[in-house]
Protein backbone atom coordinates (compact mmCIF):
# COMPACT_ATOMS: atom_id res chain seq x y z
CA UNK A 1 0.00 0.00 0.00
CA UNK A 2 0.93 3.40 -0.59
CA UNK A 3 2.96 3.69 3.14
CA UNK A 4 4.39 1.11 3.17
CA UNK A 5 7.90 2.32 1.72
CA UNK A 6 10.54 0.34 4.38
CA UNK A 7 13.64 0.79 4.59
CA UNK A 8 12.54 4.20 4.08
CA UNK A 9 10.76 6.79 6.68
CA UNK A 10 8.60 9.71 6.56
CA UNK A 11 8.90 11.43 9.25
CA UNK A 12 5.89 14.41 9.90
CA UNK A 13 7.04 15.78 12.95
CA UNK A 14 6.75 19.37 13.20
CA UNK A 15 9.79 21.22 12.69
CA UNK A 16 9.12 25.17 12.42
CA UNK A 17 12.12 26.27 12.08
CA UNK A 18 13.59 24.03 9.41
CA UNK A 19 15.52 26.27 6.43
CA UNK A 20 15.29 25.28 2.62
CA UNK A 21 18.81 24.57 0.78
CA UNK A 22 19.20 24.82 -2.86
CA UNK A 23 19.10 21.31 -3.23
CA UNK A 24 16.08 20.31 -0.96
CA UNK A 25 12.99 18.87 -2.26
CA UNK A 26 9.78 20.76 -2.89
CA UNK A 27 6.43 20.57 -3.82
CA UNK A 28 4.29 21.91 -5.69
CA UNK A 29 0.45 21.52 -7.48
CA UNK A 30 -1.84 22.94 -9.70
CA UNK A 31 -5.47 21.19 -10.12
CA UNK A 32 -4.52 18.01 -8.44
CA UNK A 33 -1.24 17.58 -10.13
CA UNK A 34 2.31 17.82 -8.84
CA UNK A 35 5.09 19.61 -10.32
CA UNK A 36 7.89 16.51 -11.22
CA UNK A 37 11.22 16.89 -13.08
CA UNK A 38 10.48 15.07 -16.89
CA UNK A 39 12.66 11.67 -16.82
CA UNK A 40 14.51 10.84 -19.64
CA UNK A 41 13.60 7.30 -19.15
CA UNK A 42 9.69 8.49 -18.81
CA UNK A 43 9.84 8.39 -15.19
CA UNK A 44 9.19 11.34 -12.82
CA UNK A 45 11.04 12.64 -10.08
CA UNK A 46 10.83 15.10 -7.75
CA UNK A 47 12.29 18.54 -8.29
CA UNK A 48 14.94 20.40 -6.12
CA UNK A 49 14.73 23.95 -5.40
CA UNK A 50 17.87 25.17 -7.21
CA UNK A 51 15.78 24.26 -10.71
CA UNK A 52 13.59 26.93 -10.42
CA UNK A 53 14.14 29.90 -11.70
CA UNK A 54 14.65 33.29 -10.06
CA UNK A 55 16.37 34.60 -6.71
CA UNK A 56 16.90 31.33 -4.47
CA UNK A 57 16.37 33.74 -0.70
CA UNK A 58 13.22 34.78 -2.77
CA UNK A 59 11.87 31.07 -2.89
CA UNK A 60 13.16 30.63 0.50
CA UNK A 61 10.53 32.94 2.02
CA UNK A 62 8.31 30.69 0.36
CA UNK A 63 8.78 27.50 1.53
CA UNK A 64 6.48 25.55 3.49
CA UNK A 65 8.28 22.98 5.75
CA UNK A 66 6.34 19.93 5.59
CA UNK A 67 8.09 16.75 6.65
CA UNK A 68 11.29 14.61 6.30
CA UNK A 69 12.22 11.30 4.47
CA UNK A 70 15.47 9.40 5.90
CA UNK A 71 16.10 12.75 7.39
CA UNK A 72 15.84 14.47 4.77
CA UNK A 73 13.82 18.23 4.84
CA UNK A 74 11.34 18.86 2.14
CA UNK A 75 9.47 22.26 1.59
CA UNK A 76 5.80 23.28 -0.02
CA UNK A 77 5.93 26.18 -2.03
CA UNK A 78 1.62 26.99 -2.16
CA UNK A 79 0.54 28.10 -5.96
CA UNK A 80 0.40 31.68 -4.75
CA UNK A 81 3.93 31.39 -4.49
CA UNK A 82 5.11 29.78 -7.47
CA UNK A 83 4.75 31.94 -10.90
CA UNK A 84 5.01 30.39 -14.09
CA UNK A 85 8.03 32.08 -14.92
CA UNK A 86 9.69 30.26 -12.33
CA UNK A 87 8.61 27.19 -13.81
CA UNK A 88 11.43 25.54 -16.52
CA UNK A 89 11.25 23.69 -19.16
CA UNK A 90 12.89 20.59 -17.11
CA UNK A 91 9.40 20.57 -14.99
CA UNK A 92 5.93 19.76 -15.70
CA UNK A 93 2.66 18.37 -14.32
CA UNK A 94 2.22 15.40 -13.22
CA UNK A 95 -0.75 12.89 -11.89
CA UNK A 96 0.68 12.16 -8.55
CA UNK A 97 0.63 8.57 -8.77
CA UNK A 98 3.04 8.50 -11.52
CA UNK A 99 5.55 9.35 -8.60
CA UNK A 100 5.11 5.76 -7.27
CA UNK A 101 8.20 3.67 -8.30
CA UNK A 102 9.29 -0.38 -7.13
CA UNK A 103 12.90 1.56 -6.20
CA UNK A 104 11.45 4.82 -4.97
CA UNK A 105 8.30 3.99 -3.42
CA UNK A 106 8.55 6.84 -0.95
CA UNK A 107 7.89 9.36 -3.82
CA UNK A 108 4.65 8.77 -4.44
CA UNK A 109 3.65 8.60 -0.51
CA UNK A 110 5.27 11.68 0.22
CA UNK A 111 3.89 13.44 -2.98
CA UNK A 112 -0.04 12.84 -2.17
CA UNK A 113 0.82 13.61 1.71
CA UNK A 114 2.41 16.88 0.73
CA UNK A 115 -0.82 17.44 -1.56
CA UNK A 116 -3.14 16.83 1.53
CA UNK A 117 -1.37 19.45 3.43
CA UNK A 118 -1.12 21.88 0.03
CA UNK A 119 -5.07 21.63 -0.27
CA UNK A 120 -6.03 22.11 3.68
CA UNK A 121 -3.14 25.11 3.49
CA UNK A 122 -5.40 26.53 0.87
CA UNK A 123 -8.72 26.30 2.38
CA UNK A 124 -7.53 27.81 5.89
CA UNK A 125 -5.71 31.33 4.47
CA UNK A 126 -8.43 33.13 6.45
CA UNK A 127 -10.44 32.24 9.43
CA UNK A 128 -13.73 30.67 9.42
CA UNK A 129 -14.75 32.45 12.69
CA UNK A 130 -13.73 36.29 11.80
CA UNK A 131 -12.55 36.06 8.27
CA UNK A 132 -9.20 37.52 9.14
CA UNK A 133 -5.80 36.33 7.36
CA UNK A 134 -4.75 33.27 9.52
CA UNK A 135 -1.26 32.58 10.43
CA UNK A 136 0.92 29.48 10.66
CA UNK A 137 1.52 27.96 13.65
CA UNK A 138 5.06 28.24 15.32
CA UNK A 139 4.38 24.94 17.94
CA UNK A 140 2.65 22.55 15.79
CA UNK A 141 1.02 22.11 12.66
CA UNK A 142 -1.85 24.80 13.13
CA UNK A 143 -3.39 27.83 10.99
CA UNK A 144 -3.88 30.43 14.13
CA UNK A 145 -5.81 33.40 13.64
CA UNK A 146 -4.06 36.16 15.45
CA UNK A 147 -7.40 38.29 15.84
CA UNK A 148 -9.72 35.54 17.64
CA UNK A 149 -7.35 32.94 18.15
CA UNK A 150 -9.39 30.64 16.39
CA UNK A 151 -7.13 27.52 15.87
CA UNK A 152 -7.35 24.42 12.83
CA UNK A 153 -5.46 21.80 12.36
CA UNK A 154 -5.07 19.36 8.95
CA UNK A 155 -8.48 17.80 8.14
CA UNK A 156 -8.03 13.95 8.08
CA UNK A 157 -11.60 12.20 7.34
CA UNK A 158 -12.34 8.69 8.65
CA UNK A 159 -13.36 6.55 5.55
CA UNK A 160 -14.28 3.01 6.64
CA UNK A 161 -14.15 -0.01 3.63
CA UNK A 162 -16.14 -2.91 3.06
CA UNK A 163 -14.94 -6.42 1.35
CA UNK A 164 -18.01 -8.18 1.80
CA UNK A 165 -17.99 -11.97 1.32
CA UNK A 166 -20.49 -14.64 0.91
CA UNK A 167 -18.80 -18.06 1.30
CA UNK A 168 -16.22 -18.28 -1.32
CA UNK A 169 -17.64 -15.11 -3.41
CA UNK A 170 -16.51 -11.36 -2.65
CA UNK A 171 -19.06 -8.53 -3.23
CA UNK A 172 -16.84 -5.92 -5.94
CA UNK A 173 -18.10 -2.73 -7.72
CA UNK A 174 -17.27 0.21 -10.36
CA UNK A 175 -18.13 3.66 -9.62
CA UNK A 176 -20.44 5.77 -11.40
CA UNK A 177 -19.50 8.65 -12.67
CA UNK A 178 -15.19 8.61 -11.66
CA UNK A 179 -12.20 7.98 -13.98
CA UNK A 180 -11.52 4.79 -12.36
CA UNK A 181 -13.15 1.60 -13.96
CA UNK A 182 -11.12 -0.60 -12.33
CA UNK A 183 -13.21 -3.47 -9.51
CA UNK A 184 -13.36 -1.33 -6.42
CA UNK A 185 -15.00 -2.30 -2.65
CA UNK A 186 -17.74 0.04 -1.10
CA UNK A 187 -16.33 2.56 1.11
CA UNK A 188 -17.78 6.13 2.14
CA UNK A 189 -17.04 8.65 5.03
CA UNK A 190 -17.67 8.20 8.58
CA UNK A 191 -20.62 10.61 9.46
CA UNK A 192 -20.83 12.62 12.86
CA UNK A 193 -22.27 10.46 15.52
CA UNK A 194 -21.34 7.02 14.07
CA UNK A 195 -18.95 4.38 15.26
CA UNK A 196 -16.76 2.63 12.04
CA UNK A 197 -18.88 -0.31 12.17
CA UNK A 198 -21.97 1.45 11.98
CA UNK A 199 -20.52 3.42 9.35
CA UNK A 200 -19.94 0.51 7.83
CA UNK A 201 -23.05 -1.32 7.81
CA UNK A 202 -24.92 1.92 6.51
CA UNK A 203 -22.79 2.01 3.53
CA UNK A 204 -23.10 -1.06 2.84
CA UNK A 205 -26.85 -1.41 3.03
CA UNK A 206 -27.17 2.70 1.00
CA UNK A 207 -24.99 1.60 -1.51
CA UNK A 208 -26.26 -2.14 -2.38
CA UNK A 209 -28.83 -3.02 -0.22
CA UNK A 210 -27.56 -5.47 1.79
CA UNK A 211 -26.60 -6.66 5.44
CA UNK A 212 -23.41 -7.11 7.04
CA UNK A 213 -21.95 -8.91 10.27
CA UNK A 214 -19.20 -10.59 11.60
CA UNK A 215 -17.05 -7.69 11.11
CA UNK A 216 -13.23 -8.05 10.67
CA UNK A 217 -10.54 -5.76 10.54
CA UNK A 218 -7.91 -5.88 7.46
CA UNK A 219 -6.03 -2.47 8.38
CA UNK A 220 -5.88 0.95 7.53
CA UNK A 221 -4.45 3.81 5.25
CA UNK A 222 -3.66 7.50 4.52
CA UNK A 223 -5.00 8.41 1.64
CA UNK A 224 -4.35 11.99 0.89
CA UNK A 225 -6.83 12.46 -2.64
CA UNK A 226 -9.59 12.79 -0.34
CA UNK A 227 -7.98 14.12 2.91
CA UNK A 228 -8.90 10.59 4.59
CA UNK A 229 -7.27 7.83 6.30
CA UNK A 230 -9.67 5.08 5.25
CA UNK A 231 -10.06 1.73 7.67
CA UNK A 232 -10.65 -1.66 5.75
CA UNK A 233 -12.86 -4.40 7.08
CA UNK A 234 -13.76 -7.76 5.81
CA UNK A 235 -17.77 -8.19 6.72
CA UNK A 236 -20.16 -11.75 6.20
CA UNK A 237 -23.30 -11.16 4.14
CA UNK A 238 -26.60 -11.15 6.68
CA UNK A 239 -29.39 -12.01 4.84
CA UNK A 240 -29.78 -12.32 1.04
CA UNK A 241 -27.39 -11.55 -1.60
CA UNK A 242 -30.20 -10.02 -4.00
CA UNK A 243 -28.38 -6.45 -5.00
CA UNK A 244 -30.64 -3.28 -4.57
CA UNK A 245 -27.69 -0.65 -6.75
CA UNK A 246 -27.62 3.09 -5.50
CA UNK A 247 -26.70 3.73 -9.57
CA UNK A 248 -25.77 7.80 -7.89
CA UNK A 249 -22.63 6.04 -6.53
CA UNK A 250 -22.12 2.90 -8.41
CA UNK A 251 -22.62 1.62 -12.05
CA UNK A 252 -22.22 -2.20 -11.17
CA UNK A 253 -22.01 -4.42 -8.54
CA UNK A 254 -21.84 -8.28 -8.57
CA UNK A 255 -20.56 -11.01 -6.54
CA UNK A 256 -17.58 -12.88 -8.50
CA UNK A 257 -16.04 -16.05 -6.75
CA UNK A 258 -12.45 -16.14 -5.66
CA UNK A 259 -11.49 -17.67 -9.59
CA UNK A 260 -13.35 -14.99 -11.35
CA UNK A 261 -11.76 -12.31 -9.78
CA UNK A 262 -8.65 -11.02 -11.69
CA UNK A 263 -5.33 -9.99 -10.35
CA UNK A 264 -4.85 -6.68 -8.78
CA UNK A 265 -2.12 -4.74 -9.87
CA UNK A 266 -2.39 -1.42 -8.20
CA UNK A 267 0.83 -1.51 -5.51
CA UNK A 268 -1.02 1.47 -3.71
CA UNK A 269 -4.66 1.05 -2.48
CA UNK A 270 -5.96 -0.43 0.27
CA UNK A 271 -8.94 -1.36 -1.97
CA UNK A 272 -6.53 -3.74 -4.28
CA UNK A 273 -4.51 -5.41 -1.27
CA UNK A 274 -8.14 -6.53 0.21
CA UNK A 275 -9.16 -7.78 -2.76
CA UNK A 276 -6.03 -9.46 -4.02
CA UNK A 277 -6.04 -11.36 -0.16
CA UNK A 278 -9.24 -12.61 -0.67
CA UNK A 279 -8.52 -13.82 -4.28
CA UNK A 280 -5.18 -15.72 -3.02
CA UNK A 281 -7.20 -17.38 -0.13
CA UNK A 282 -5.41 -15.16 3.05
CA UNK A 283 -8.40 -14.19 4.09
Amino acid sequence: MIQDIAPHKLDNSFAHKKQPQPESVFFAFQKGNILVKKGTDGMPALPTLDMLSGSFEEIKKRAIYVFSVDERPMFLLMSKGLEESMIPEALEYENPRKLYQEDQKWAALAGVTAGHLNHWYAEHVYCGCCGSPMDFGTKERAMVCPNCKNIQYPRISPVVMAAVTDGDKLLVTRYAGRPYKGLALIAGFVEIGESLEGALKREVMEEVGLGVKNLRYFGSQPWGFSDSVISGFFAELDGGSQIRLDRDELSEALWLSRDEIPPQESPLSITAAMIEAFRKREI
